[in-house]
């Protein structure tokens, strides 16, 4: 899930206390200043307990459904799997790392079609 929020002091420790509160657990957190806004990111089990706590709080957020895909951890995989998309006409709206795990990359991946995206990735898709 996403927020964009004025960026300030505290504000980190304002969200996280917020879903703390509501026992909301963060698997992933990403916060990104951009002059006086920031983008927080996150992942978590409760998604939707996540969304109230932070609405509740003044901060809504928006959420999208991800594809996680296993590529190989080397050079040029995330090129090919990018590309692979990108000829069929599917765009990547975000894509970030999850964890490497034994010569492997999980990455979570939203697009405009993960339908057909999906498709695509055939036994690389999670």
């Amino acid at each position: 899930m996403r927020a964009i929020v004025p960026n300030r002091p505290g504000l980190l420790a304002e969200i996280t206390e917020v879903l703390a509160a509501r026992g909301v657990d963060i698997d992933a957190i990403v916060v990104e200043s951009h002059g006086s806004a920031a983008l927080v990111r996150l992942e978590v089990e409760r998604g939707d307990e996540a969304l109230a706590a932070l609405a509740d709080a003044g901060h809504p957020a928006v959420t999208d459904t991800v594809l996680l895909a296993r590529i190989e951890d080397r050079p040029g995989a995330l090129a090919a799997l990018s590309r692979r998309l990108g000829d069929a006409e599917i765009n990547i709206r975000s894509l970030h790392h999850v964890r490497r795990d034994e010569g492997f990359a999980v990455v979570a991946i939203s697009t405009d079609n993960n339908g057909r995206a999906s498709e695509l990735l055939g036994d690389a898709a999670l």
